[in-house]
């Protein structure tokens, strides 16, 4: 398969394909993903100033360590700015929507950087700063799903701000319930669930918010089969954006390393999203996602279950979740070999 690979305008030729869809500095598209280049795209790229676009080639993809150094500051510093937005609200005080819009732009401004989040989301995680890397991961996430589903950018920079914001009622759950190292007894559970109404009773008070950001926030956990909360509602009643939210919370939650419960890796947790969410999640929103992600993780090393180590380098769409991995000289094809599984990214 072809690597995605970052090139530099002036080194670009006609004829070669773009590996991912290319957005002016006001979220317009001006080339969309798989479209060759030619010379009058070329020339608007350069009347543009977009330096450097990336492409798909055989070679090996190569990512400057610079530009990988700075989308990490400004990850740890979208971070350490949501961390100030919640501890705010823990005392009292309401939502800093000037601090809330400067992280959403930071994120946006992002959205040409599939490869750069992927791989922030799997590798730039501290378990004791969960919640605040859990917002900004499904800030993230609900981007790339919004970009991958060619949503207008209205509505894909809502979904950034939502979720941003979509968790901000922990912060009125009891820190001996929100940081439990073990089970919740249901009594516990009842109060978790309860995150979702304190969200929106937060984000209602914040002038100049959009309302539907608010209700994608409240309708979150909310599931097509009615077996979600807080209100237990189904399909046709459940906001768009919240099924968007939906599916970037449960893939980031389930990859992290929590206080109570280990990681699951990403194959894992597509298995589930692709074998085990019909009915529960929106189908549309599960196969974009799917589809687009998993090719990322092509060329990462894995753990399989029988402790050899390999890397991956084929994805099944019949079954993304078990691809081709090469281990030394053999290939291990897992959607014939359901004997193993791959337990671990190795980052």
């Amino acid at each position: 398969m072809a690597a995605r690979y970052f090139l530099p305008i002036e080194k670009c030729e006609v004829g070669m394909k773009t590996a991912e869809t290319i957005y002016n500095e006001f979220g317009a598209v001006i080339v969309w993903e798989d479209s060759l280049l030619d010379e009058n795209v070329l020339n608007k790229l350069r009347r543009l100033r977009i330096d450097r676009i990336k492409v798909f080639s055989e070679e090996d993809e190569v990512i400057p360590e610079s530009k990988n150094e700075v989308f990490r500051a400004q990850y740890q510093n979208n971070v350490d700015m949501i961390k100030d937005i919640l501890h705010d609200i823990s005392v009292g005080k309401s939502v800093d929507l000037h601090k809330t819009e400067h992280i959403s732009n930071s994120i946006f401004n992002k959205i040409n950087e599939n490869r750069d989040i992927v791989g922030a989301i799997s590798s730039l995680r501290d378990v004791d700063d969960y919640t605040y890397c859990h917002s900004t991961n499904v800030s993230l996430l609900c981007m790339l799903i919004g970009k991958w589903m060619r949503l207008n950018m209205r509505t894909i920079k809502d979904l950034i701000t939502a979720g941003l914001l979509h968790d901000v009622g922990k912060s009125k759950i009891p820190e001996e319930i929100l940081h439990k190292p073990g089970k919740l007894t249901e009594e516990e559970y009842e109060t978790m669930k309860k995150h979702a109404e304190f969200s929106y009773k937060i984000l209602q008070e914040v002038e100049g918010l959009n309302p539907e950001i608010c209700k994608a926030v409240l309708f979150h956990h909310e599931r097509e089969d009615g077996s979600g909360y807080p209100f237990g509602i189904k399909s046709d009643k459940i906001p768009f954006m919240s099924k968007v939210i939906a599916v970037a919370d449960m893939y980031d939650a389930m990859t992290a390393n929590r206080v109570f419960k280990s990681k699951e890796s990403p194959f894992k947790v597509f298995d589930i999203l692709q074998n085990h969410s019909f009915g529960v999640l929106e189908t549309s929103v599960v196969n974009h996602f799917l589809t687009n992600i998993a090719s990322y993780y092509i060329g990462d090393s894995v753990r399989l279950s029988d402790g050899r180590t390999g890397e991956i380098i084929y994805i099944n769409a019949k079954n993304i979740a078990r691809p081709v991995v090469k281990s030394g000289e053999t290939y291990v094809d897992l959607f014939f070999d359901k004997k193993l599984d791959i337990v671990e990214l190795i980052i």
